[in-house]
Order: structure tokens, then sequence, then C-alpha cells
């Protein structure tokens, strides 16, 4: 083994290619992209006498747990030629995709980005060659490829430094008429949903399929009422009428059971937007879907689409008034997790052996697997953009975020104790949020998250399609007598669904914001006794003794949630700053989670 080349292959500027995405299918298509020419250079490795350290194999799913990062260990002398093979193994699928999506090979210049270097045999051995290759790699990251290219029809509309393509793919229904890359092209062709498949490694749902999927799993529950089955009957007939055109494909949630019958099955797979009445809007359709925008034609085109709208809101008043179901949330939330330091942990001398990056790469992958399979359940209705163990991004609905953050936290540790810490972030947005702004807000909580001293923090942050935001950072775990295994998402959680109806006015946030100052000088007792007294004042409940209970609970929870993420072991003390963010979060969550 001392005898042998170690090689590292790594994709850069995958994070940005990734998300510079106007749909989640374009993201999740991104994400497969860079698995599957990661997969290139497995396979190259697989090929030939070197041996695999990172990526561990799968004898499940070869999407998940596949990082952007080869190390490979290949007999002496033969490095550099494995690295080179790797290289153009990966540019040969690359140009196969293109020449398959546009019919033609274009150049997109900075990807794929590989890099590569290899370490040759070192009298120290394999902790030798590892901090050798990270130098090396590191330097070779530095070098840069500066490829003119003319812009001759502007740049691409996601992705400004590559120009757009001359000639867009054929076949593109009118809403997706973008100007895009090459490069943005290949993902909106792979992420593109037909009506001939249910499930694919490509696409996930919309934001709307995502945000709605709660509601709908209570209509379809209900769906052989008469008058939940007249209504749906009705958005189905708008949505599918040739005249309308307004038929959107799209992918079902893996963790919603496929339903019988082709009504139930419509909702279930394409329904997510339509069940909206803000969705039943005829200037904004005509508008995306190329249809006239006045005269006769438009004005039988509004009429058209005015029954969806009724029909949305009347199957909306049908599940609230017969079944005490909610409307479906506007909400949904991206989940980020990246584990603390683990760069640092690969090269601490403990770990720093050919045999314990092999475990480490086994325990990664099982982390994956497992935080995949917990966010594909029926109970979170998740699903992963992409999972590598130490890194994962994923989409859950409201009402579960909080419950799939915590879900995925312990995933690592329930698979080995031994791994770093995992620092996470949650971020509520908006349906109809940009999502490139929302990805980059949910970055922005996950660095607060990891600027945490000691990390091991959770970051729940709040994007109002207004603008408006909030981000409230605490460590993970937020114990205290009554309840030593507590952590920061349990304590939330009690905002965000109320059993007695119960709820918060958002005119507690403008007596807090107002008196916090002088609240936070109070002796303990005194602090809780006004707490209590400002959230009982501000709770709307059917009865006295539901607001009272809930008064009581919601004013301990604030408290414990007010603390300073630099000063746990002083239960005492009261932060202003988390006092206020948390109690900003949590009228969010009481208002917008269900």
């Amino acid at each position: 083994m001392d005898g042998q080349d170690l090689v590292v292959i790594a994709l850069s500027g995958v994070q940005r290619f990734i998300e510079e995405s106007r749909s989640t299918s374009d993201l999740r298509a991104g994400s497969r992209i860079i698995a599957e020419l990661t997969e290139q250079a497995v396979s190259v490795c697989q090929e030939s006498a070197a041996e695999l350290v990172f990526p561990a194999p799968s004898k499940k799913r070869k999407d998940v747990g596949m990082p952007n990062r080869v190390v490979a260990l290949a007999p002496a002398g033969q490095g550099t030629t494995l690295a080179q093979r790797a290289t153009a193994r990966v540019n040969e699928k690359w140009k196969e995709w293109l020449q398959k999506t546009l019919g033609r090979i274009e150049e997109t210049p900075g990807m794929p980005a590989v890099t590569w270097a290899v370490a040759p045999p070192r009298p120290g051995g394999y902790p030798e060659q590892w901090k050798e290759a990270q130098r090396r790699l590191a330097a070779r990251k530095q070098v840069r490829n500066f490829t003119a290219l003319e812009a001759r029809n502007g740049p691409c509309q996601l992705s400004p430094h590559w120009p757009a393509t001359t000639k867009p793919p054929k076949g593109l229904p009118s809403f997706e008429r973008d100007t895009l890359s090459a490069a943005n092209w290949l993902k909106r062709k792979l992420g593109r949903p037909n009506d001939k498949e249910s499930v694919s490694p490509y696409g996930i749902p919309s934001t709307y399929g995502i945000a709605s999927a709660p509601f709908r799993i209570e209509v379809l529950k209900n769906i052989n009422d008469p008058d939940v089955t007249e209504q749906v009957d009705y958005l189905h007939q708008v949505v599918q009428d040739e005249d309308t055109g307004i038929h959107i494909p799209n992918w079902p949630l893996p963790g919603m059971p496929k339903p019988q019958g082709e009504l139930a099955q419509w909702l279930w797979r394409h329904g997510g937007q339509w069940v909206y009445t803000d969705s039943w809007s005829a200037e904004s359709l005509a508008r995306e879907f190329r249809k006239p925008t006045s005269g006769e034609a438009f004005d039988n085109f509004s009429r058209t689409v005015e029954i969806g709208r009724i029909a949305a809101a009347d199957l909306q008043k049908i599940m609230r008034d017969k079944f005490q179901v909610a409307p479906p949330s506007s909400y949904l939330a991206i989940l980020v997790q990246d584990l603390d330091g683990m760069g640092s942990y690969l090269s601490e001398e403990k770990n720093l052996s050919h045999k314990r990056h092999t475990e480490i790469s086994d325990q990664l992958r099982r982390v994956a697997e497992r935080q995949t399979e917990l966010l594909h359940d029926s109970a979170l209705l998740g699903v992963a953009v992409y999972a590598g163990g130490d890194d994962l991004l994923a989409f859950l609905p409201a009402a579960t975020a909080l419950a799939g953050a915590r879900a995925c936290r312990q995933a690592v540790t329930e698979v080995s104790p031994e791994l770093p810490t995992a620092s996470s972030a949650l971020l509520f947005f908006h349906r109809k949020y940009p999502l490139r702004l929302a990805l980059a807000a949910s970055r922005e909580a996950l660095a607060a998250a990891k600027n945490v001293p000691g990390k091991n923090a959770l970051a729940v942050s709040y994007l109002r399609r207004s603008g408006t935001q909030e981000t409230y950072v605490q460590k993970w775990a937020l114990p205290d007598h009554n309840d030593p295994e507590a952590l920061v998402c349990d304590r939330l959680s009690l905002f965000t669904r109320s059993e007695t109806g119960a709820r918060l006015s958002p005119r507690l946030l403008r007596d807090l914001e107002r008196d916090s100052h002088a609240l936070c000088t109070l002796s303990l007792d005194l602090f809780t006794a006004e707490l209590q007294r400002l959230v009982h004042r501000h709770t709307l409940a059917p009865t006295s003794e539901q607001q009272k209970a809930f008064a009581l609970k919601a004013a301990e929870q604030l408290r414990l949630l007010g603390r300073p993420t630099s000063a746990l072991e002083d239960s005492e003390k009261i932060s202003e700053q988390s006092l206020i963010a948390a109690a900003r979060v949590a009228v969010f969550l009481r208002q917008e989670c269900r």
C-alpha cells in the first residue's frame, strides 16, 4: 500500500452549477448530473487496478451518497494516467449529453471542471500522501482557464457567466422558453417530466407540489366524498382542457402513496399548483402560456379559468367545514446540513489511514441513505435534492420541516456517533419566491449556524414573499430540568400546530420589541411572570382554559429559546436578541405551518 499513488479527483463549481436553477426539477437534475459525472470517474477507477477510498460502494442507489470527489490508490507511477483517463471520461459523458439534448456540442467553460492531484509514495506512507494531495489539489484549483466566448444571444438568464445558446432544444412547451446556456438547457431537459413517467432520478415536485402535500393527502383520504370529488373533477377538467392548455407535467412526492383512480392520481401527481386559488389568475396564466391577453379569446379563456378558481376555493371550504382541514400552506422549507469540520476530522492523526478513511466513507454513505429514507417517508413528505453524508439539501412541507431537521440530524449519530456533529439550517419560504434567492438565504442561515462557538447548531429562518425575513440561531441541544433531552426544534414545534386551536397574535412582537430590554434585566421569576402575562394577552383560543394552558407552555418555551447561544450553562440568563428572534419565528410558525 505504501508503494501506491494517491489520486484525488474533484469536480469544482458544483454548488454554483446546481443552485443556478429556476425550478426544483432544474435543481435536482443539476445534482444528478454531478453525481453521474462523478460516477464516470469512479468507473475508470473500478476498471483499472486502483482501489477506491472515496466514495464507498453502495448496494442501493448510486445517486445517494455520491460526493463530488473521488479518492483512489493506484499502482505507483500510474496515478497521473488514471486521473487523465477519468477526466477524459467525464468530459466525454458531458459532450454526449449535450449532443443528445441540443443536437450539437457547445462550449461551456468551467463545466465540467475536473481538478486532480496525485501524491506519489512517501516515506511517511498514506498520512503524508494525504496531506501532500490536499496541498496540490488546493494549488491546482487556483489555476483558471479563461476561455473567451461571444454572447451573440446575450447572457444566460440563470448563469450570466455563460452565453445563451443560439438554438434552444426543440419541442419545448411555451412556459419553458427561456434564454439559457447549453449547460442549463441540459438541466432543464433532464429534469422535465412527462406523463409516461411516474418516478425518475432526475425530477422532484415543484414548490407548489411540496407545499400543498399535507392538504392534498387529506383531500385524497376523502376523495370519495361527492362534494370533494366534484370540485377536484372541476379542477382536473379545466387544467386538462385543450382550449386552456395550462397542463404542467409534474413529479409526485416519494412519500405520497399512489392512489387508485384517474382523478385521484391526477391530484396526487399534477394537482399541487391548482389547489391554490391564487394560481387561477387569467392574466398571469395567459402570459405564461402565450395565450391572448385581450379580446374575445381572452374573455373565453378568463371564464374557463374562473371555473378553476371557484373550484379551488370551494374545495378548501369543503375540507375546512366538513373535515376540519386547514387550507394548503403557502410555505415550504429548505433543509441544508453540513458536518462540522469534516476536513479537519479526516486529517486527524487517529483517522489518517487508508483503512480509516474507507470506514468513514462507508459511514457517510450510510448516513446519506438513512437521511434519504427518512425524508421520503410518508411521515415527513420530504424530498432530497442531494445527500452526500456530510452534506444535505432537501425540501419539506412547512408542517413537517422541524421534524425532518431533527430526523436528519439524528441519522448522523445513529449511523456513527464517531462522526462530527451536524449544523443545519431550515429556511421557510413562500412557494412563489424565487428559488435561487431562497437557496442563497438558506446558505446564509447555515453559515450563521456554523458561526456559533462550537458549532453543532440549528438556524431556523423564514423568508416571506415580501422579502421580510428573520433568522433564529441556537445550539441543537436546549435542555432543562423537565426535559433533559430536548432539542431546539422540539421547543419550536409547539408553535407549528395546536390541538386546541390556540394561536399567537403578531401583536406580541410589538410588545416584546418595545419592552425586551427592560424584561431581560428582571430576575428569572419576574421575567417568567411578565412573559406569561404578555403571551396570555396575545393568545387567541376558543376557551379561556385553552388560552391559559397554551400561554403557559408558550411562555416557557420562549424563555428557554431566549437563552444566548454562547452561554447555555447559565439557565437564568436571557438574550434580548435571541428572545426577539425566537418570538418572530414562533409567530411565523403559528401563522404558516399547517
